[in-house]
């Protein structure tokens, strides 16, 4: 009898410690990956080129004619090799995220989370051939959760995030245990080698007011139907694309031209949008220019990503929150900040059906008096738009 328990706490033990050494692994890949990718970002000469903007779009579409797993969103490709049980190879997903890197350097509006999750994904999965695991559907919740740590720089967020992206409501206590592993690792790999704590190294104070929570409840729905724009305009032109019977290289190459002239004419459109979310907190544009900028980044992200060119929607989507949240600040007259950060849960939770990880996601980059608008624009966000999502391939 005691030897029957003994025998069962050592099994339990060595299961435990082969899990945190698999998650362990693919954080590192996942936090490596958003260091490389971060790194051509900072450092690429020619960054926000309107003339290179097509020229870079057209070399993708090159490679996506060739390795069809480079296209557009890597939470897409990861989710339909998921779904159809179609292998991942890491070096695909290490290629996606370079490509990645110079689209987004270049000006192209996308998020750098999609390239980090497929790469780690991807990696991930090669462990699960290798070793011969058992359970595929975790240890790819495993690694989206490694890249998206690398990416957001906020553990515990990315890994609740993760489980609700493939299992939604039914996400259980047991499997969220290895991506906080991956997660945290991810996050450590990241923070030694960049010295970035959090995705934004500034600090917001703000007071809760009791009057505030009516305008939050109001300002949720408003970000939640502009969050159901994007949604909408980006799946529309990708299934567009989708039917156009052309290469992919001429499909980016228009997506590039269309995203050249919206950048020429509103700027603030291009890359990853963290500088513009930064610029909506400190500096206040007109309601005008508000407006035009969030069009322009939706067409932009939508013509991006939506034409095939590698790249992620989760960054994107939080940017058009954050001027969502800040078009309804400047409506009502109030102080924008708390509403730039219900905006970007709105719209985060809206997007990936995700309110939970929406909601503990924005309160870690933020900061706890930012709990109360985080999780009402993530809990409205995913009841207004629900089952529909940014990524074409998720499960309900």
């Amino acid at each position: 009898m005691i030897m029957n328990i003994v025998s069962k706490k050592i099994n339990r033990l060595i299961k435990m410690l082969k899990w945190i050494s698999i998650a362990s692994l693919i954080g590192i890949v996942g936090g490596l990956s958003s260091i490389i990718l971060s790194i051509i970002i900072e450092h690429f000469p020619e960054k926000n080129n309107i003339l290179l903007i097509p020229i870079v779009f057209f070399i993708c579409g090159l490679f996506v004619d060739y390795i069809y797993e480079l296209k557009g969103s890597g939470i897409d490709r990861v989710l339909k090799a998921l779904n159809n049980n179609i292998p991942l190879t890491w070096i695909k997903g290490l290629l996606k995220v370079l490509l990645a890197g110079i689209v987004i350097a270049v000006g192209g509006s996308a998020g750098k989370e999609g390239p980090c999750v497929q790469s780690s994904a991807s990696f991930a999965d090669e462990l699960y051939r290798l070793l011969k695991l058992r359970n595929r559907e975790l240890v790819i919740i495993t690694g989206i959760a490694g890249g998206l740590s690398g990416a957001f720089a906020a553990p515990l967020g990315t890994a609740i995030l993760a489980c609700e992206i493939i299992e939604h409501e039914n996400f259980s206590y047991i499997n969220i245990l290895p991506p906080i592993i991956a997660s945290v690792v991810g996050y450590i790999i990241y923070y030694l080698s960049t010295g970035k704590r959090h995705l934004f190294n500034v600090y917001f104070i703000y007071t809760l007011h009791p009057m505030d929570f009516i305008w939050f409840i109001i300002g949720a729905f408003f970000c939640s139907f502009i969050a159901y724009l994007y949604i909408k305009t980006y799946r529309k032109i990708s299934s567009t694309f989708d039917t156009i019977k052309l290469p992919y290289c001429i499909k980016t190459l228009i997506g590039g031209i269309i995203v050249a002239v919206i950048g020429y004419f509103i700027p603030e459109i291009f890359g990853l949008g963290l500088d513009l979310i930064k610029d909506l907190f400190f500096i206040k544009y007109s309601l005008i220019l508000l407006v035009l900028i969030l069009i322009g980044k939706i067409f932009a992200t939508s013509f991006t990503v939506g034409s095939g060119v590698p790249g992620g929607l989760i960054f994107p989507s939080m940017c058009i929150g954050a001027i969502s949240g800040a078009i309804f600040g400047s409506i009502i007259g109030a102080n924008p900040v708390p509403y730039i950060v219900l905006g970007i849960a709105t719209s985060l939770s809206a997007s990936t059906n995700a309110p939970l990880g929406g909601a503990v996601l924005c309160t870690e980059i933020f900061g706890f008096d930012f709990a109360v608008p985080s999780s009402i624009g993530a809990v409205i966000g995913y009841q207004t738009t629900k089952f529909d999502t940014i990524f074409k391939y998720i499960r309900f």
